[in-house]
């Protein structure tokens, strides 16, 4: 046994530079494409031991997307010990997640376009237990659905626009309602928590931030919201004299990890759970809304 456990201790070890070479040549083979990798490091737990690394596709190398999170995953590389040191056992990553986010982005982004026009950023989050290599999110949902598995769809739908009277408010409602009723006459309203925010088009401007350098926070609600649309103006010409070609261009280069966390300029807000959510997650707090009509559609917040 002590010969055994001395003949370990001087066995091979994998190298992080054997481990990123795997990595690599696992997401060439599986994806077809260049990956990056960024940090590695060897994880620990129990008797099992792994080197893990930060991924992303390289044609994102020096774009906006090489920084946002959304398109970041992990790979993995396990290592198996043996009497005679160290080899590896398995090579895994889970990208195909990003892969099926912007599948859903894309499935979703014809009827939020018919609705709220060019200017809306769908930042889709799908939680599921099982996918194919390079997912389609509707075959996925429906697949697992057919298997009683639950698919979550979680994110946010970012509509950038104005709402400057009540007439502008019952607006989007009325088509926040029948983006509801898509979901729902696609089958795909089961697991949903998902916002969906109308933030102020103005922010896409170069500088939004300054416009609002001087709105006080000690401002009752209703004067801070005035004092707010009366400063916005600020920003008309320049938003005005922008093409629709810039605007979509600076809609693109939005980070999707960053605004999925903290996003600015938001008008109204709606925190939309599915009545089989709100069951599964023991959302005792919140109403159950089936989104059969518009009363259904109510904000939770509103800052205009």
């Amino acid at each position: 046994m002590i010969t055994i456990l001395l003949f370990t201790g001087c066995g091979r070890k994998v190298t992080e530079e054997e481990a990123r070479q795997a990595l690599h040549n696992h997401l060439i083979e599986r994806y077809g494409e260049e990956f990056e990798i960024g940090y590695m490091g060897l994880r620990l737990l129990d008797a099992e031991v792994w080197f893990q690394g930060e991924i992303y596709p390289a044609k994102y190398k020096g774009t906006p997307r090489e920084n946002d999170k959304y398109y970041h995953r992990t790979g993995t590389v396990d290592i198996k010990k043996g009497i005679f040191g160290e080899k590896i056992s398995f090579v895994g990553d889970v990208y195909s997640k990003v892969l099926l986010n912007e599948s859903a982005n894309e499935f979703y982004l014809p009827k939020l376009k018919e609705l709220f026009g060019e200017n809306v950023l769908p930042i889709f989050d799908i939680k599921v237990s099982k996918m194919a290599v390079k997912p389609d999110f509707y075959t996925t949902y429906k697949t697992r659905q057919s298997e009683g598995k639950k698919v979550i769809i979680s994110g946010g739908i970012y509509i950038f626009g104005r709402v400057e009277n009540d007439e502008d408010r019952e607006k989007y409602r009325e088509e926040i309602y029948k983006f509801l009723s898509f979901m729902k006459e696609t089958g795909t309203f089961e697991y949903v928590d998902l916002d969906i925010i109308v933030i102020d088009d103005r922010e896409l401007i170069s500088n939004p931030r300054k416009l609002l350098e001087n709105l006080s926070n000690d401002l009752s609600t209703d004067e801070w919201r005035k004092q707010r649309r009366i400063l916005m103006k600020a920003g008309n010409k320049e938003f005005s004299d922008m093409s629709q070609e810039e605007i979509s261009q600076k809609i693109s280069l939005i980070n999707k990890g960053e605004y999925l966390k903290e996003f600015y300029g938001g008008l109204l807000g709606i925190k939309v759970y599915s009545p089989k959510y709100i069951k599964s997650q023991g959302l005792d707090n919140r109403e159950v809304r089936e989104y059969n009509s518009i009363t259904d559609v109510k904000f939770d917040w509103e800052m205009w």
